[in-house]
């Protein structure tokens, strides 16, 4: 494994464990901490694209299967949550930084849990596809099983946490969790949930175009 690849690793990482401690906002209630945390994030998803330039420059050249429809399409909408975030983080930043002027207006909040819920599911199948290579490896009844039983556990952590509160803006507060833990545990459950959602489109990056066979199609 080279360099570069163990970094996008890295960044990856700790993408996800900053998007965790964010998400788990509800029991930490550290404002500041969660304010320098989510700048913090959007830094880290803009190293992200840095190193990963070919996607776009990909985008319009060779033939789009349904694989790669499914890729394309769910980086744009993670990349579009991401700015909703960033920009309702903004819109909210007179009520956590003392330096900031800006007056938080009655859509930013919701905005911002809208972005940020979707955000983090859309992530969790975002990372469920680049692990299909991983799973389709293991034997079909044996894979069947775990697949229904994460994504069962999925549903129940979202369900028992009332995520979907935020998910569809139903004017409410969701239930905090008791701990956490509790609220660490209903994150990661609904991210295997969605990975092992992810799994069943049969995503496999073979069957992707290469480099070269783009280059080839210029």
């Amino acid at each position: 494994m080279g360099i570069k690849k163990k970094i996008k690793i890295f960044i990856d990482v700790l993408m996800f464990a900053d998007f965790l401690f964010l998400m788990s906002h509800e029991f930490t209630r550290d404002l500041y901490a969660h304010g320098c945390l989510g700048i913090a994030l959007f830094f880290l998803f803009l190293v992200h694209h840095f190193l990963n330039p070919g996607f776009f420059r990909s985008l319009p050249k060779g033939h789009f299967n349904r694989q790669r429809i499914l890729l394309c399409t769910t980086d744009l909408l993670l990349l579009l949550l991401m700015l909703l975030m960033a920009f309702s983080s903004v819109m909210m930043s007179g009520s956590i930084f003392e330096f900031s002027s800006i007056q938080m207006t009655s859509w930013s909040r919701p905005l911002h849990t809208f972005s940020c819920s979707w955000g983090f599911l859309v992530i969790g199948f975002h990372l469920g596809i680049h692990l299909n290579g991983i799973s389709n490896k293991l034997p079909a009844i044996p894979f069947g099983i775990l697949t229904v039983l994460l994504i069962s556990l999925g549903i129940f952590c979202a369900v028992h946490s009332e995520f979907y509160v935020y998910l569809f803006q139903m004017n409410m507060w969701k239930m905090s969790a008791t701990s956490l833990f509790q609220c660490l545990g209903e994150l990661l459950g609904m991210t295997a949930g969605m990975i092992a959602l992810a799994s069943l489109t049969g995503f496999s990056k073979a069957k992707f175009p290469q480099k070269s066979k783009l280059s080839s199609q210029e």
